[in-house]
């Protein structure tokens, strides 16, 4: 007696009504998200199922899946599964090599090479994006069954999903049990709790529930003793289900009468034991084992082998398995449906109708007969030339099937495997290592994959281990100098640095001298040199080594040349050498994915070079290359340009752009550890930004928690936003003596490392000069002197002449700086050199120009949002007599059109316009995060609750 899901539906109405009115309210263009949670049997799967059906009739796309404990040892697969053929004509998630092979030497020793990035995370954002697209063409539901069994990149990117469902129409549905316990659940939950997600807990069916139920799956009411007996449910509509399914198989059931009851008794199945005893204490699992116990031998076969693909399966792959036609399946495939174990999941696959089913399926295989399966199953799908993901996931399941067998698959798969899932990759090459020996040719190519898939796994104490092993045995220059980088830079990784260096030299002292690995290794040591501060003895040894790999036209070498040069100049204060450099270095490591780190790297040191010279514009063309790379890659140092892009923002006055970029940064699941100043970056700035616009509150937090960090080995060269916040708060305290305090610690000789120094020292000298501290002025302006003939960088002059115009009175420095400022887009700056110019001015007498400059620094103020700064300047003036000629800065409306900044009107428009978010992002040349960010602030200024009434706002503005 198979039963629909709707019957199974009693004491959910409340559940359905607020799923219908979340569809409808999709239909209509709002997202939401929805968390079940429930023991098992509970009703999660049901109630999700009735829910989909009832999506799927309002012609939403529905897109579903179910995590399986078995896998989850492949990232991401479950959502990938989900999107089914969206993803699959989607993109080549993550991997980076597959449009762009490297150069002809990778190609050999079954391509283990030496490539960086993420590519969890570099999926991640794919199918982040894709989500995002597949919203800008119809409403999407995107549910996932059995959370609990999630691993832990799915669970990520259900997060994200959740922060920002309410942005676009997609509903995200997921249903979790309530152990294992896992703290990513927890985080979840807070999600869903934070982002006015709702969670449903189903409880357990009350008795009138348990009997309404009885009646739906029986056709009549159920009698009492039929009732007692379902006692034993306690309220578990699956357990009610099985107990009464199991009573009539049984032909334990009498329904020929008014109500269904328990018949008379009669002898057991075993003919030994009369009456209903098997029935009195049965368990779930063995209601479940019942049920199964009724299927045909053929058919518990095929489902123990359609169990080993997990709980969803397509017929394809189970005839493979099989080695059957489909049309020898359509009898037991069609006798497990009716018996209520299978049911269709879409169009080309079946599915266990409950977990438990699967389990007790797979459960009931002896461990050496299950692992025998396993075995066969990969064997038959690596035959049938199924995908390497596939495979692995048959393998992971049960590792023991892999005895040596699948060593020649592993070696020509290894680097596909690990571009998809370096853990996995892993797993399985240090697995086939123990069936291998060092007098196995094999050995040496697992050996060399194995320490490429650990190092981009981050699993830098293996890889290097791995990489010493490699170096034992007797391998061409290319094996050696492939096996010696991963040695060295992973040495680099565990702070091993002086070991890193010394491999390198010993290595390449065995190779040909003025070869490529020779060369490769030389440079490598000049990278270590730098690291050690021995910046002459580096780039020495990288002059060397380019000219070696100019001749040799390796790029490789060129690159890492021309990288450990630019970084030698930027030490010496050359900005422009530094420039040259690195400018050279990206262009010589073109498509590459083996240089796709050292890029990045370049690209970050060639914007931190470009900041130093105030050349803005050129630094954002090189930030949207290098951020689109690394979201593209999965780069670790993409924080580095998150911090980069704030910086910019920042010192040409968007503000609000910058606050925008490190509500990023801030969020709780964000990584900083491959960009470890990010923190000093993005609070100090935040804290700047905060003591400008008068939001104290803000502004103490930030230092809060600064001042936490401060004896980090990065603090002092990183601080500079730091101190000068500090100042700014005890400024606006009014207590002058400790704003100058706070600035004076920047004068010890021990923060000559700081960067940007020099551009809080016209601060220090103005709270000196308010505080009669004379000496403590000069102090600043030697100091700024000092940074001046070090660097001579444009900023540090102009901040040179403002100290110098403070000291002497002298608006006419103050107006070379306002003019420096001014031309290259530093209004902050140029907004305060006004104000203290319009200082002198008036207290020399020359009124109309100190009104005429005050003007000018309030327009900017206002631009701003600088409300502190206006009130300051104002107040300042008045004592001078100087009254303002406009209003002053007054900070934006909070809600509404107009409390929208300029970014985020141009975001509103290209939303209303029906852009999905990426597309905006390609648009604005901003990370598609960035834009997430804008439009969850468009819709809480806006008040709305969908792009659809983002799209009216706009119109009826527009009009």
């Amino acid at each position: 007696m198979h039963t629909g899901v709707a019957k199974t539906l009693v004491g959910r109405e409340h559940h359905m009504t607020l799923l219908s009115s979340v569809m409808e309210d999709l239909a209509n263009g709002r997202g939401s998200v929805i968390l079940m949670q429930g023991e098992p049997g509970i009703g999660k799967s049901a109630l999700l199922a009735a829910g989909l059906a009832e999506a799927a009739g309002r012609g939403l796309d529905v897109r579903h899946g179910v995590c399986d404990e078995l896998n989850q040892r492949l990232p991401l697969a479950v959502v990938q599964q989900a999107l089914g053929d969206a993803f699959a004509s989607g993109g080549q998630r993550g991997d980076t090599t597959a449009d762009h092979p490297a150069s002809d030497d990778a190609q050999g020793h079954h391509s283990a090479r030496f490539v960086t990035g993420d590519p969890v995370t570099a999926a991640a954002e794919e199918l982040l994006v894709l989500v995002d697209r597949l919203c800008a063409e119809r409403p999407l539901v995107l549910a996932l069954d059995d959370l609990q069994w999630a691993d832990e990149a799915t669970l990520l990117v259900w997060r994200r999903l959740c922060r920002t469902a309410a942005q676009r129409p997609l509903v995200l549905i997921g249903a979790c049990r309530p152990v294992p316990q896992r703290s990513e659940l927890d985080l979840l939950r807070r999600d869903v709790r934070d982002h006015a997600g709702t969670t449903l807990t189903l409880d357990r069916l009350s008795d009138a529930e348990v009997a309404e139920l009885a009646r739906r799956i029986a056709g009549l009411a159920a009698g009492p003793r039929l009732l007692g007996r379902l006692e034993l449910a306690t309220g578990n509509p699956l357990y009610v289900r099985e107990i009464m399914d199991a009573l009539s198989r049984a032909g334990a059931l009498d329904e020929s009468g008014s109500e269904a009851e328990l018949g008379p008794a009669v002898p057991g199945r075993s003919g030994a034991d009369p009456g209903w005893a098997e029935f009195e204490r049965m368990s779930l699992a063995e209601a479940i084992a019942d049920r199964l116990a009724f299927l045909t031998a053929g058919t518990r076969d095929t489902l123990r082998t359609a169990a080993l693909l997990g709980p969803a399966f397509a017929i394809t792959d189970l005839t493979v398995l099989l080695g059957c036609p489909a049309v020898a399946l359509t009898a037991p495939v069609q006798e497990a449906m009716a018996a209520g174990v299978l049911e269709p999941a879409d169009r080309h696959r079946l599915r266990f109708r409950h977990g438990l089913l699967r389990q007790a399926l797979y459960e009931s295989v002896p461990a050496a007969l299950r692992i025998a399966l396993h075995r066969d199953a990969a064997r038959t799908l690596i035959a049938q030339g199924s995908s390497v993901e596939r495979v692995a996931e048959v393998l992971l399941a049960a590792t023991d099937a892999a005895d040596g067998w699948e060593v020649d698959w592993l070696l020509d798969n290894a680097a596909a495997l690990a571009r998809r899932a370096p853990d996995a990759a892993t797993t399985l090459l240090a697995h086939a290592l123990t069936h291998t020996d060092d007098h196995d040719v094999r050995t040496l190519g697992l050996l060399a994959h194995l320490a490429s898939a650990s190092f981009r796994a981050g699993h830098y104490e293996q890889a290097a281990h791995v990489a010493r092993r490699v170096l034992t045995h007797r391998c061409d220059p290319e094996q050696r100098g492939r096996a010696a980088w991963i040695l060295g830079y992973a040495l680099l990784h565990t702070g091993e640095i002086e070991e890193a260096m010394t491999t390198a030299q010993e290595v390449a002292a065995g190779l040909e001298p003025d070869t490529k690995w020779h060369a490769r290794l030389h440079v490598f040591t000049g990278v270590v040199l730098h690291v050690l501060d021995r910046g002459d003895e580096a780039a020495s040894v990288a002059a060397a080594a380019l000219a070696v790999g100019t001749d040799l036209s390796d790029a490789m070498t060129i690159a890492y040349a021309r990288h450990c040069l630019g970084l030698t100049r930027f030490d010496h204060q050359d900005m422009d050498g530094a420039i040259d450099h690195e400018m050279c270095g990206i262009a010589m490591t073109g498509s590459d994915p083996e240089l796709v780190d050292l890029r990045l790297l370049m690209q970050g040191n060639l914007v931190s070079a470009l900041l130093n010279v105030d050349r803005f514009a050129q630094a954002r063309e090189v930030l949207a290359d290098a951020r689109a790379l690394a979201e593209r890659t999965g780069a670790p140092r993409l924080g580095m340009f998150v911090g980069h892009a704030a910086e910019v923002a920042f010192e040409t006055g968007c503000w609000d752009d910058t606050l925008t970029e490190l509500d990023a940064v801030f969020a709780p699941d964000y990584q900083h550890t491959h960009y470890p100043h990010l923190t000093f970056t993005a609070h100090g700035i935040a804290a700047v930004v905060a003591a400008h616009r008068d939001e104290q509150g803000a502004a103490r937090h930030h230092l809060a928690v600064l001042k936490d960090l401060t004896d980090d080995p990065y603090s002092k060269r990183n601080l500079t936003y730091y101190f000068l916040a500090r100042a700014m708060v005890a400024e606006r305290s009014n207590d002058l003596p400790s704003a100058a305090s706070a600035l004076r610690e920047v004068l010890d000789p021990s923060y000559d490392v700081m960067d940007a120094r020099a551009s809080v020292l016209p601060l220090l000298v103005r709270l000196a000069l308010a505080t009669d501290d004379r000496e403590l002025a000069d102090s600043a302006l030697a100091c700024v002197e000092a940074e001046e003939a070090r660097s001579r960088l444009p900023h540090v002059v102009a901040a040179r002449k403002w100290c110098h115009g403070l000291l002497r009175s002298d608006p006419a420095l103050l107006s070379e700086a306002v003019d420096y400022y001014r031309g290259v887009g530093r209004l902050a700056e140029m907004a305060q050199a006004l104000e203290d110019a319009a200082d002198l001015l008036a207290a020399a007498g020359q009124t109309d120009r100190a009104r005429e400059a005050l003007n000018d620094a309030m327009l900017t103020y206002t631009t701003l949002g600088a409300v502190w700064d206006a009130r300051r300047a104002a107040a300042r003036l008045r004592v001078r007599g100087v009254r303002l000629g406009v209003r002053g800065a007054r900070g934006r409306p909070r809600t509404g059109w107009e409390a929208l900044t300029d970014t985020e009107l141009k975001v509103a428009e290209l939303v209303a316009g029906g852009l999905s978010n990426p597309d905006v992002a390609e648009a604005l040349v901003l990370s598609r995060r960035t834009v997430e960010t804008h439009v969850s602030h468009i819709l809480a200024k806006l008040e709305v609750k969908s792009r659809r009434d983002v799209t009216g706002v706009a119109l009826a503005h527009s009009s």
